[in-house]
């Protein structure tokens, strides 16, 4: 137990939520996209239902290649971890996707439908079990920033906000309401 939590803090290990795509060149039955459950559990192909809590993203193939040695000769395997993210605000299409760890800002707006002509690119908000945090859409894109450089996990929310866009029925309601409030101030004053 004291190994695998400090393989936690080393190195990410899956979580709910998490997708972990299994393709096979030798054996085709063994391509699955498979959901971490709530319990840290995951249901492989032909194994059953396997506890995948302590299982990193960097010893991920060894994991499955070891796995299915046992019952298949020379599996040839690939797998890879999906993050599911959930991206809400001025964005075409917002809702739950998953991401590669290399998916960069632009893959987040692209996959989401681009942003919508008020989104303000230059404060995309990031909310995560752990932390809160801003970036700027341009700042992501020109360092090459990707969502595992974030700390983005399975559960985070990024949120792309509305511009601040005062428009001018907006400045006639506040000078009407500013009008309204101070004749009735200096009405009560006047008594």
């Amino acid at each position: 137990m004291l190994f695998g939590t400090l393989l936690s803090l080393l190195f990410y290990t899956l979580v709910p939520g998490d997708a972990v795509v299994i393709r096979s060149t030798n054996y085709r039955e063994l391509n699955d996209t498979l959901i971490v459950l709530a319990d840290t559990t995951a249901e492989l192909p032909y194994i059953g239902r396997t506890n995948v809590s302590e299982i990193t993203e960097e010893n991920l193939r060894e994991f499955f290649v070891e796995t299915y040695q046992r019952y298949l000769k020379e599996p040839d395997i690939a797998v890879f971890v999906l993050y599911r993210v959930s991206i809400i605000g001025r964005v075409s299409k917002p809702g739950i996707y998953y991401l590669p760890p290399y998916a960069g800002l632009g893959d987040v707006l692209a996959i989401s439908g681009g942003p919508l002509p008020d989104a303000a690119l230059g404060s995309i908000r990031i909310y995560s079990a752990k932390t809160h945090q801003r970036i700027s859409f341009r700042k992501g894109v020109k360092d090459d920033i990707s969502i595992k450089d974030l700390n983005i996990t399975s559960g985070t929310v990024i949120e792309v906000p509305r511009k601040f866009v005062v428009s001018l029925e907006d400045i006639y309601k506040f000078a009407a309401t500013t009008g309204i409030l101070w004749s009735v101030y200096r009405d009560v004053i006047n008594r």
